[in-house]
């Protein structure tokens, strides 16, 4: 059996609170055995915390604040993150970044790139990677992840072959979902395509973008074969290749080792 990876869910999302069991289950038999938990509030890290404990070798831990949450942020929020994130159960800051489809306050906008370089700063400070969103805010996120480089990779990327290319030309992953498998997915077919093999990453952003033939459905980390499969196809290599590439580069990112 092919392993897989899964770099990006929500599985403590509500959507899951009724069959928890059976989505894990469900994706030990599809061979996901390497999941990114994404946290996006203190509670959550908490409780994605203690389960991962559980189980560490299959489950990784990231906790970050979403831009579309800083404008709640207050001093003690951003000091107890900063102390949550020393925890040695929590691989990754994330997901961190900027999102301008929703917002359109320029002064908000101007909070967003603040706050998300503040967290670049303290997961160089700690030693941890950054899992990035980006969201109609493109050339911000690379002129911010250029002038504070670390090491992170692009969550859900939707930009260009080009732009996916200056990413890794700063060592940064790409990480692609289930939009790759939507018939109008010009721009991920051409990253995917494109891009060196070892910056590409596998991720459903579960309980949202549910691949083909689920696209409208809950996603879950049990779909990430089919992702990988489009990939493969795209690149014109096999499904086993495609699946022992990104696990490697999952490996070498969470490890940090050449760069």
């Amino acid at each position: 059996m092919n392993h897989y990876v899964d770099t990006h869910a929500h599985i403590f999302a509500e959507q899951y609170a009724d069959d928890f069991e059976e989505m894990l289950n469900r994706c030990a038999e599809a061979g996901v055995d390497q999941i990114m938990i994404i946290t996006l509030s203190h509670d959550e890290t908490m409780k994605a915390v203690e389960f991962a404990k559980k189980d560490p070798e299959r489950f990784q831990v990231a906790a970050g604040i979403f831009p579309e949450d800083v404008k709640d942020l207050t001093d003690e929020m951003w000091e107890e993150f900063k102390e949550t994130v020393k925890d040695p159960m929590i691989s990754c800051v994330g997901e961190i970044g900027l999102d301008y489809y929703w917002e359109k306050d320029p002064e908000v906008r101007a909070l967003q790139r603040e706050v998300f370089i503040r967290q670049i700063e303290l997961a160089k400070e700690i030693g941890k990677p950054i899992l990035v969103h980006s969201r109609d805010a493109m050339q911000d996120t690379f002129d911010i992840m250029k002038a504070h480089h670390t090491r992170g990779l692009l969550h859900c990327f939707s930009g260009t072959k080009e732009m996916a290319k200056e990413f890794t030309k700063l060592g940064y992953y790409i990480a692609l979902g289930g939009a790759l498998t939507f018939k109008n997915a010009r721009h991920s077919v051409e990253v995917c395509e494109t891009i060196d093999e070892k910056y590409l990453l596998s991720e459903t952003d579960c309980p949202y973008m549910a691949p083909t033939p689920f696209r409208g459905k809950r996603n879950e980390p049990s779909y990430i074969p089919l992702i990988v499969k489009k990939m493969a196809e795209v690149r014109g290599v096999s499904e086993e290749y495609m699946a022992e590439v990104i696990h490697a580069n999952w490996h070498r990112f969470l490890s940090g080792e050449n760069q």
